[in-house]
């Protein structure tokens, strides 16, 4: 079995059961996010080509103004199910936010979603689209964590 192949069966059941974690807990830890958050990235960034420096900068507030940057925003927005082909997907991101994270993190979260739930719209192309809306939740999130 390749490597790839591998790391899609845990990506697909981390996502299963992420999908189901709601169910069972009302809300992860901090370290439970943060691992799920590194089997995203695992995924997006070496489909994109993105350096963990330029990943890692994102949560210092630098933004890479390129394509691969872009797309592996939008992939990473896909995959957490926040936003579909860059269109915010408002309804499950917040009951994401209440059933998924810490409790102290909820309220900036929210805000967040709530601020930036229309940044993108009329934006056609997906990966340009994700990185506006990524920049707008930096921006009006003051508990901003991105994978």
């Amino acid at each position: 079995m390749s490597s790839i192949t591998i790391l899609a069966s845990v990506v697909c059941c981390s996502v299963i059961c992420l999908s189901l974690l709601p169910q069972l807990v009302h809300s992860i830890t901090q370290e439970q996010l943060e691992k799920t958050a590194r089997t995203f990235r695992q995924v997006c960034q070496p489909k994109h080509k993105i350096s963990d420096e330029v990943a890692d900068a994102v949560n210092r507030g630098v933004f890479a103004d390129t394509k691969d940057f872009k797309c592996y925003v939008s992939c990473l927005l896909d995959i957490m199910q926040v936003a579909r082909k860059g269109k915010v997907n408002y309804e499950k991101s917040l009951k994401q936010i209440d059933t998924m994270l810490p409790d102290h993190m909820k309220p900036a979260f929210r805000a967040g979603l709530e601020a930036c739930k229309s940044a993108a719209q009329g934006v056609k192309d997906h990966c340009e689209a994700a990185a506006i809306l990524l920049q707008c939740f930096y921006k009006n999130n003051p508990k901003f964590v991105f994978p």
